[in-house]
Parts: structure tokens; sequence; C-alpha cells
């Protein structure tokens, strides 16, 4: 009858050991659960986001153009086929010195 608790204590033991594997598994099952409603949490996050910046680019866009008509300004449309202006020549009485250094150049 010594068997019998040597047997017991091994069967305990054998399932000690499975519910240890069972638990390992569980928490892998359970990590990569967490993994993936993260992962969609995130993607989730993003999609509002981005519609929230379209809508505020939108309004600013609104804004600044309601800003423009009440100030008296062309729209961009009307501004781009005017001609660009001539470049002022402001400085034209330095006569070219513009390259070099006020000391003059050393040879």
């Amino acid at each position: 009858m010594k068997s019998a608790p040597r047997l017991t204590a091994l069967l305990l033991g054998a399932g000690l050991l499975a519910s240890l594997a069972g638990c390992d598994l569980a928490e892998e099952s359970a990590n990569k659960l967490a993994e993936k409603a993260e992962a969609a949490a995130q993607e989730i996050a993003r999609e509002a986001i981005g519609e929230a910046v379209k809508e505020l680019n939108k309004q600013v866009d609104d804004v600044q153009a309601s800003a423009k008509e009440l100030l008296g300004e062309q729209p961009k449309e009307e501004a781009r086929e005017e001609s660009p202006r001539a470049p002022s020549n402001k400085d034209e009485a330095r006569d070219g010195d513009d390259m070099l250094p006020p000391s003059g150049v050393e040879t």
C-alpha cells in the first residue's frame, strides 16, 4: 500500500504541471488578445483624429476666406492670374559690389 501515496503524489504532480502549462497557454492567448485590442484601438484613434483634423482645416479655410472677403482681398484664383511683381531695385546705387566683402579682396 505504500505505492498508493506515491501514485497519488505522482498524479497530483502531473495535474499541477498540466495546469501550469494551461496557465502559460492562457497567458499567451491573453497577451495576443491584448495586443490585437491595442492595435485596433490605435487604428480607431488615428481615424478619429484624421477626421477631426480634416474638419478643423475646412473650418479654418472657411474662416480665412471670410476674413479675406471682409478685408476686400482677392480670392486665390484671381490673385494667381495676375503677373508677378518685378523685383525692387533699391540697392542699384552700389554698382554691383554685392559679392565683394566690405574690406576688399586680398590677393
